[in-house]
């Protein structure tokens, strides 16, 4: 199989056909045929009429609102929109064909022989590949399938009513992927002879996502995971040692984590966290709250927030204003988390020590050294755990940065039993300075080392020469769990007393997931995909075309400014900038307003202005207006 894996190699590189996205795609194995709504809802909306189809894409994974789609002549579930089947088709226009579907099959192949092979050959398989193939070619390989398994997947059959095991050639696939993750796993678990560290991955994880996966049905895969969350299998495992054979257990996305996006992950999240909403059965905590001043809004918030118990979601509004709904609800948790971080010590939380430390170094918050905090400050660190908690309930991107390890401890405070205990590389993200001192201590081999490198601890004095190892560890384990435990528990404590039964946060989601699921990617603004989902309401053609050159033609640093004055947080969405959905409205005529946003619908009400130059100036006038916080 390497060899014949080898051979074929230049040919299946880039065989697939990539879209817009850079995900590939096959066509349907059946003929796709017109369908026309002739009886069903509809209703008017802002962008015209939306018929109520009951069906999705299965290529972009939006209903299907538009009265005419395409369904395959075979019966099939698989339905393209108008616009979807029409990008297909020009994609595949001139394209070789031939060879997409050679590929595919020849892979398919490959990958039920290896799976159907004896647990012995696999495991020569993956030695093979490990340690005996050029790394261009192990790289290749890992490309090629998982474009194939990328391209199936929009054709997989994963309605709930749905039994995804059926397609077993899928899921070959997807077996014979993990065996190359193996594979490429495996010289991080040995030292090879002549060699003083094992090599570690041969590639970057994330050649192994499949990103197709984002077009399935998220809430039915999420009741599948309900179905077969009690019996816990290792894919590796069954890959490498015991004979294979697809069953419902092994057939479900969430089960091979490594593979899945973040965004399809969360997806799944949601639907869990509004499970846990609809068991509480009881209304949702509304709150009002003045939108300034700062400290005002503060002490409302934090009235509000310390009242929440269980998975109840905030219904906030703000006073004299009419907005309600999800996008208020989401702008009030962003404006409270900016108040709560310039929070301090003393009285109306407006006085005295600042309550959190904020390392250049590392750009991330952390609580204030020697504080004694007091019984208010106590109540509002709690009331940051609930407000991270209704963050997750209500899907709000948080424009807060705290170092990874606050993340694994709220999930190991949650009962995660999968996220290892904190260590020295968590205390070098939060102090860079001290772990490198740290370090040298280690290195350092001389009796005079508790004079050379002081800690100052409660066991400072039982540092010597033959300890320097154990005493590091306990030291790193005393400032990362005990020296902030005032500060640390009320906020554990708040999280957890939103999201204590949500057993797919505890079980299925990591510190890294977690704090990109709450805060966004660190990623620069990509116009172009950002343009695939915007709507642009009011504006002829030529006034959008003017829009996108002046927004592509800002630097990296006003394109963050840009998301932060649209969104109220300046990273991407885990599902990428395509979900960002902008909306940008026009807000009448005038060369001398400025643009004006609603953070909360990430809608931008811009004028119509006489040229692209007065665009571009009063466009930046408005965004560097708006400090933003994080941003100074």
């Amino acid at each position: 199989l390497p060899c014949m894996l080898a051979a074929a190699l230049p040919r299946l590189s880039g065989a697939l056909v990539k879209d817009h996205r850079g995900l590939s795609v096959l066509p349907h194995p059946h003929r796709m045929e017109q369908k026309i709504l002739t009886n069903g809802q509809c209703h008017l909306s802002i962008s015209g009429i939306v018929y109520h189809t009951k069906r999705a894409c299965d290529n972009c994974d939006r209903p299907i609102e538009d009265i005419m789609w395409f369904a395959c002549a075979e019966g099939c579930e698989v339905d393209f929109c108008a616009r979807c089947h029409t990008m297909l088709q020009q994609l595949f226009e001139g394209r070789d064909l031939d060879r997409c579907f050679w590929a595919e099959s020849f892979t398919l192949n490959c990958a039920k022989g290896a799976m159907r092979a004896p647990a012995e050959q696999r495991q020569a398989f993956i030695e093979i590949l490990a340690f005996d193939w050029p790394l261009q070619m192990f790289q290749d390989l890992v490309r090629a399938v998982a474009d194939v398994a990328d391209a199936k997947v929009v054709h997989l059959q994963d309605g709930a009513d749905m039994d995804v095991a059926e397609d077993a050639d899928f899921w070959h696939l997807v077996g014979f992927l993990q065996l190359l993750r193996c594979a490429n796993q495996r010289p991080a678990k040995e030292t090879r002879f002549g060699e003083l560290t094992p090599r570690g991955p041969r590639v970057p994880e994330t050649e192994f996502v499949l990103g197709g996966i984002d077009k399935c049905d998220a809430q039915a895969e999420w009741e599948r995971w309900k179905k077969y969350k009690d019996r816990q299998i290792k894919p590796e495992r069954i890959v490498v040692e015991e004979e294979f054979q697809v069953d419902g257990a092994f057939a479900l996305f969430l089960v091979h984590g490594d593979l899945v996006p973040l965004s399809f992950r969360q997806r799944c999240l949601d639907s869990d966290l509004e499970d846990l909403q609809m068991k509480v059965k009881r209304p949702l905590l509304t709150c009002q709250v003045p939108r300034s001043p700062a400290r005002t809004l503060r002490l409302s918030a934090l009235r509000a927030l310390v009242k929440v118990t269980g998975a109840r979601r905030l219904a906030a509004h703000f006073l004299r204003e009419r907005g309600r709904g999800l996008g208020v609800a989401r702008e009030f948790l962003a404006l409270t988390m900016e108040a709560f971080m310039t929070a301090k010590n003393g009285q109306h939380l407006e006085e005295g020590q600042e309550l959190w430390d904020y390392d250049k170094e590392s750009r991330t918050f952390w609580f204030a050294e020697d504080l004694k905090a007091s019984a208010q400050a106590l109540q509002l660190f709690r009331a940051v755990g609930v407000l991270m908690a209704q963050a997750l309930l209500t899907g709000t991107r948080l424009q807060v940065s705290f170092p990874t390890l606050l993340y694994s401890l709220l999930l190991r405070h949650l009962g995660a039993v999968s996220v290892a205990p904190p260590g020295l590389a968590d205390l070098a993200a939060l102090r860079p300075c001290l772990a490198k001192g740290l370090q040298e201590l280690l290195a350092y081999e001389k009796d005079d080392v508790a004079e050379v490198f002081p800690l100052d601890w409660p066991r400072g004095e039982e540092l010597c020469s033959g300890n320097r190892a154990e005493h590091v560890e306990a030291y790193v384990q005393w400032f990362l769990r005990e020296k902030f435990r005032a500060q640390l528990e009320p906020l554990l404590d708040g999280f957890k007393q939103v999201l204590q039964n949500c057993e797919f946060l505890k079980t299925l989601v990591n510190a890294s997931q977690l704090e990109q699921m709450l805060c966004g990617v660190e990623e620069p603004l990509d116009v172009q995909q950002l343009r695939l989902t915007a709507r642009m309401e009011g504006f002829d053609e030529d006034f959008k075309e003017i829009f996108w050159s002046v927004l592509e033609s800002l630097d990296a640093e006003q394109k963050r400014r840009f998301v932060v004055f649209v969104s109220a947080c300046g990273r991407r969405p885990p599902e990428g900038w395509q979900h960002f959905e902008l909306q940008v409205q026009r807000n009448g005529d005038g060369d001398d307003r400025l643009p004006t946003a609603y953070t909360c619908f990430t809608l931008l009400l811009l004028p119509r202005y006489s040229s692209g130059e007065l665009l571009r100036h009063r466009l930046l006038a408005a965004i560097t207006e708006t400090e933003g916080f994080g941003l100074s």
